[in-house]
């Protein structure tokens, strides 16, 4: 028996190929994207979950940051017993030393407390797990790094030099520390002490003064160590600067599993949007149920191809939970068989994926046996939800109604638009979301800063202050190079922060220090005090003038004279008001870690290949990494274009998926029409008559639609700009046209199958009936 109804659910499928054709791959289109994002979502999800002592751990932070001073572990762990054990965080770029080589490689560190071994489970793969940081002067390299620098042979015990002067013992070899861990992918992990070497700063371990690091606790046993947070909170506002000066007001012990997705960016660590990941479990459970609703239309509007089928069967004996059952198989082998052309598919588009959401989903390795028989149960339960309604709505009918045609008749009240009318909210409000975050993406790239970007690369400085002009008078000899300008903190890095009581009041500032080109190569406009040039004076930005209420042209301000007053420009992303800042003059005592080059943007290439060659010569040989300070900008909104792309897919698939069901209404209204049409046609009416006169229902229903859809989009997108200080307006327009757009969709879809129908021949369509 069940032999036979695959043959004529087989002979169903070949006769009608449009309807196959569009239920398949409709439903391989859309299992590629769920299998896609479950994968990516998956992964997400379980940064840290495999963490042995996830429980125990909690990273130290306030309101705004996880940054604080390298003496406020210890004074913890000393205070409280909850504590158990902790290690800083910091990150760090250097340049390596190899023994037998001459040149100099780039390597960065991740510096942690020899407790970060016991704390983190890291896959050490050479080495003794239990001493690799028990002396100041360890030194663990990643995999990769290590074969870099020594080829297959185990570097274990073997010395580097850091930027040619600390010497350090490789004592370990650790694989892959992203892939269990929220922290960011590193060429080594040193001793958190060697900071002191590195920056020649010895009071760096002792003072409180720099609050540049991350801490991380590993509580005791059976203890509650966010309970001390209001107690320590108290300790810390007549003991820490920064809460004595209210610039941190908050004690928080975040736990490990709430890190990754934190809104506070933490140091060495990677992190993910709470939001983005929200929106990518959204979109698959409405691509799920688009998917079986689009299912569920193609299925009943091919209802009448099959109805007599159906009445043979009943009047032959069959039942009509027997009928059910075989809907609901038939529906669940055309969903296997389209799950298996979306797995294809999902492989093809991986790189594309993992190009578009940064990640590395390695598909191959998520398909263990497991997985499969999950997504296996999974997808025969959607194959039964999707069949189970068209089963019920096609079997419920008397035989000899269907036989007379009585069928045709009922259907149409039982075919519901309210499926379609979804559809198309989703499609409007997806529209809108596209329009809108591409439009705040393209304010946000092409916003006008208030220096110039273009044309200037930025540079590590890996000199010595000896050597900085003749470094600038090789670059000038360069044809495409304009100026040169050594600082420490420019537009796109922020510079540093420096707080301090003003009037007894706290007061943060950002700091940069520069030399007199910068002015010259960003074009930052300044208005001239009248105070005379000084070794020592500073420029104040406008905003620093109207917080502080100071008078227009200030001479003098924090002891240092006053040499001008810098219009406002954004050094931070525009998700941020600009803050208050000082620009200090460049020294000999002061130490600029990057270079600006302006170059003349003609014959670029060779500009950039004579400008490395020339660097090479006073770094030993290491190979420049720079980036325009234009893209360094567009990197900031990375994360809006990239949502602005998923939904823009997603639109995409969701406007395929709609235009698929719409087709098969618009199929299904045609059946019903047949006769009204012929005999419109024979009293005179024209296609273009009959086109109207169908469309009418659709517009309807796309209308409502619309009136839905606008209200939800327009809430959702008023949250999401809320999140910038600098933001489009959202315009009526954009409303208008994606109405348009669907019901254009709408119209062309249905237009074509009504015209189809319109030009039949009347006599074929009343004898049809």
């Amino acid at each position: 028996m069940w032999l036979i109804n695959i043959k004529t659910f087989i002979k169903h499928l070949l006769k009608n190929k449009l309807y196959s054709v569009i239920t398949v791959i409709g439903f391989a289109i859309s299992l590629t994207f769920v299998i896609l994002l479950s994968v990516y979502l998956k992964n997400e999800l379980s940064v840290n979950k495999k963490q042995t002592k996830k429980e125990r751990i909690y990273r130290l932070v306030n309101e705004k940051t996880d940054g604080n001073a390298p003496p406020i572990a210890e004074m913890l762990k000393s205070k409280y017993p909850e504590i158990e054990s902790y290690t800083r965080i910091f990150t760090n770029n250097s340049l390596v030393k190899v023994p037998n080589k001459d040149e100099m490689i780039k390597f960065s560190s991740l510096l942690v407390d020899s407790a970060f071994f016991k704390m983190f489970d890291i896959h050490i793969i050479d080495g003794d797990k239990n001493n690799l940081l028990t002396t100041k002067n360890s030194i663990i390299l990643s995999k990769e790094y290590a074969q870099k620098v020594f080829g297959n042979k185990s570097p274990v015990g073997k010395q580097i030099s850091i930027d040619d002067r600390i010497p350090c013992t490789v004592t370990g070899v650790f694989d892959n520390l992203t892939k269990d861990t929220h922290f960011e992918k590193t060429d080594g992990i040193i001793n958190f002490k060697l900071i002191a070497d590195i920056w020649m700063f010895p009071e760096v371990l002792t003072t409180t003064n720099n609050c540049s690091f991350g801490i991380y606790f590993l509580e005791t046993g059976n203890s509650n160590l966010p309970s001390k947070a209001p107690e320590i909170l108290k300790y810390f506002k007549e003991n820490y600067w920064i809460y004595e000066r209210e610039q941190a007001k908050e004690v928080v012990f975040e736990p490990l599993s709430d890190v990754y997705f934190s809104d506070i960016q933490g140091t060495g660590s990677r992190h993910n949007s709470k939001i983005l990941v929200s929106i990518l479990i959204i979109i698959v459970v409405l691509i799920l149920v688009l998917s079986i609703i689009n299912y569920m239309n193609l299925t009943i509007a091919q209802s009448g191809v099959r109805a007599k089928d159906i009445a043979i069967r009943k009047l032959l004996g069959s039942s009509r939970s027997a009928l059910i059952r075989q809907h609901i198989f038939e529906s669940v082998v055309l969903i296997l068989f389209s799950f298996a052309i979306g797995i294809f598919l999902a492989f093809l588009a991986e790189n594309t994926f993992n190009n578009l959401l940064q990640t590395d989903l390695h598909l191959i390795s998520s398909f263990g046996l497991s997985t499969i028989l999950i997504a296996s149960v999974f997808i025969i339960l959607i194959g039964v939800i999707s069949g189970i309604i068209p089963a019920f709505i096609i079997t419920k009918l008397k035989a000899v109604n269907i036989i007379k045609g009585g069928f045709k008749r009922k259907s149409k009240a039982v075919y519901s638009r309210i499926l379609i009318g979804f559809q198309y909210v989703v499609v409007i409000i997806l529209l809108i979301s596209t329009m809108v975050i591409s439009q705040q993406s393209k304010f946000m790239m092409n916003k006008d800063l208030g220096y110039n970007k273009e044309n200037i690369i930025q540079l590590p400085n890996y000199l010595d202050k000896s050597q900085e002009k003749t470094l600038t008078r090789e670059f000038f000899k360069i044809p495409g190079i304009k100026n040169v300008s050594f600082v420490a903190g420019n537009p796109v890095d922020g510079g540093n922060n420096n707080s301090f009581l003003y009037k007894d009041k706290p007061v943060s500032f950002q700091v940069f220090i520069v030399d007199s080109a910068f002015f010259e190569i960003t074009k930052i406009k300044i208005k001239p005090t009248g105070v005379a040039y000084s070794s020592d004076g500073i420029w104040l930005n406008q905003t620093t003038i109207n917080k502080l209420s100071l008078d227009s042209l200030p001479t003098n301000f924090i002891g240092k004279p006053v040499l001008g007053i810098v219009e406002d420009f954004n050094f931070q992303p525009l998700n941020q008001q600009i803050g208050m800042l000082i620009i200090e003059q460049m020294d000999t005592t002061s130490y600029p870690w990057n270079i600006l080059v302006q170059i003349d943007g003609e014959n670029t290439t060779e500009t950039l290949s004579e400008m490395e060659d020339v660097y090479k010569k006073f770094t030993d040989g290491v190979t420049v990494d720079y980036e325009f300070l234009d893209q360094t900008v567009a990197s900031w909104y990375e994360k809006e274009r990239r949502t602005a792309s998923i939904i823009k897919y997603f639109s995409i698939l969701s406007i395929i998926i709609s235009v698929m069901g719409i087709f098969a209404m618009s199929i299904f209204y045609n059946q019903q029409k047949i006769k009204e049409i012929g005999i419109r046609k024979v009293n005179g009416a024209t296609v273009l008559e009959i086109i109207k006169m169908l469309n009418k229902d659709f517009i309807k229903w796309i209308a409502i639609a619309f009136v839905v859809a606008v209200p939800i989009a327009y809430y959702a997108m008023s949250k999401w700009l809320e999140n910038f200080a600098y933001r489009i307006e959202l315009s009526w327009w954009v409303f208008a046209l994606a109405g348009l757009i669907a019901l254009a969709i709408a119209l062309v879809t249905v237009s074509w199958n009504t015209f189809v129908s319109a030009r039949k021949n009347p006599v074929k369509s009343l004898k049809y009936e």
